[in-house]
């Protein structure tokens, strides 16, 4: 990475946006999308990348508004509808031609299923299969299905290894799929966002995620 590719890197994850590699910027391949555990104080900077990156297929595994615990304070409903259907319309809206949504343990299930209409909601442990391509889709890592090449997660900062599959956690990084080349590149996250998910220590670990 140049000087000034490594100067545009840091301001940007200070200014809480994302830094997208210009190579990765400008490949005419096909580009798979991959986020997870999205804090609502994200979406602005989620719409820029999407308009920026224009990616083929966006894949979200869950916990659409991370700073909203739903699963901890059912009582944060209305505050969760009115966060996360914008961003569904959002996304729909977005350059990627397919979404696809894996409900996380924070998730409103009904709150995202019936505000969508392009989106495919989809289980854990699903198999999902596009450009040649073989996704295992899930929140949490337990629940991946292990027939897949690509297995792609939230939740928490659990690694996965085995085998040839190729594990994404899409809590650490957004991971860009290009096809049909196979290649995996990681954006990382603006440097606030898990303050933002409440992952510190004042707001108590493992217990939010």
């Amino acid at each position: 990475m140049s000087v000034l590719n490594n100067v545009k890197y840091v301001l940007n994850r200070l200014t809480g946006r994302f830094h997208v590699p210009s190579g990765l910027l400008y490949s005419s391949e096909t580009k798979i999308l991959h986020i997870s555990d999205t804090p609502t104080t994200l979406y602005p900077a989620i719409e820029i990348l999407l308009d920026v990156l224009k990616p083929d297929i966006l894949v979200h595994t869950g916990d659409l508004a991370d700073d909203i615990k739903l699963e901890i304070d059912p009582g944060y409903l209305d505050a969760y509808s009115e966060a996360v259907i914008p961003f569904l319309h959002m996304m729909e809206g977005s350059p990627a031609g397919e979404v696809y949504i894996v409900p996380g343990n924070h998730d409103c299930f009904q709150v995202v299923s019936h505000n969508t209409e392009k989106t495919r909601l989809l289980s854990e442990g699903d198999v999902l299969s596009v450009k040649g391509v073989s996704l295992g889709l899930a929140h949490t890592k337990s629940r991946l299905p292990d027939t897949a090449g690509y297995r792609l997660y939230g939740h928490n900062f659990s690694g996965g290894s085995g085998g040839n599959a190729v594990y994404l956690n899409g809590l650490k990084n957004v991971n860009v799929i290009l096809c049909p080349s196979g290649r995996v590149e990681k954006i990382s996250y603006p440097l606030t966002v898990n303050y933002d998910r409440k992952l510190h220590n004042g707001y108590g670990i493992p217990r939010t995620v």
